[in-house]
């Protein structure tokens, strides 16, 4: 799939057919996130894959009102060790580490989509239950769960805004004359 493509035509997905992700597949979209910038080239994101039935249906639990999460065949789970990032860039630490995951997480998802296999961002959950079922240390920040699959049917394309909306020229609100 095309580059303009790929970016234009990922959308949320939240229904997902009993289909397995290839484990190939699965490795080719965690792999992406290597890609993604960094500060400092730290790359402190952190994933955990989860296939298990039992985990993800305990997942989904804590995920408010998204039962759906249960169904998806995968789902991966962004932690941020902020640590190495705090080292090097102090006070702007916290920020950077959180940019640097979300990086990520844009690489995962749109590799996704390249290979035909839907996602969905997912940041409403329990942090402490997920910290509890994953067993994730307490210096390591829950970023996102993304959860993965083939669409039972493809989400209607949201409408973005338009240009002339979001961009302004040489100062804030400073719209091109035409």
């Amino acid at each position: 799939m095309d580059l303009d493509r790929c970016i234009k035509t990922r959308c949320s997905t939240r229904s997902y057919l009993k289909k397995d992700i290839s484990w190939d597949k699965l490795t080719e979209i965690i792999d992406s996130i290597k890609y993604a910038p960094s500060s400092g080239n730290l790359q402190n994101w952190k994933l955990i894959i989860i296939r298990d039935k039992e985990v993800k249906s305990e997942i989904a639990k804590i995920c408010t009102d998204q039962s759906w999460v249960e169904n998806a065949p995968a789902l991966i789970v962004i932690c941020n060790d902020e640590s190495e990032v705090k080292r090097m860039f102090g006070k702007k630490a916290e920020v950077f580490a959180i940019q640097n995951c979300a990086a990520g997480i844009q690489n995962i998802l749109l590799k996704a989509n390249s290979l035909n296999i839907d996602s969905c961002w997912i940041r409403t959950y329990n942090v402490d239950r997920l910290r509890h079922i994953l067993r994730i240390p307490d210096k390591i920040k829950v970023e996102a769960i993304i959860s993965l699959g083939y669409a039972k049917r493809k989400p209607d394309l949201q409408q973005k805004l338009g240009l002339e909306k979001i961009v302004f020229f040489d100062e804030w609100g400073k719209k091109l004359k035409n």
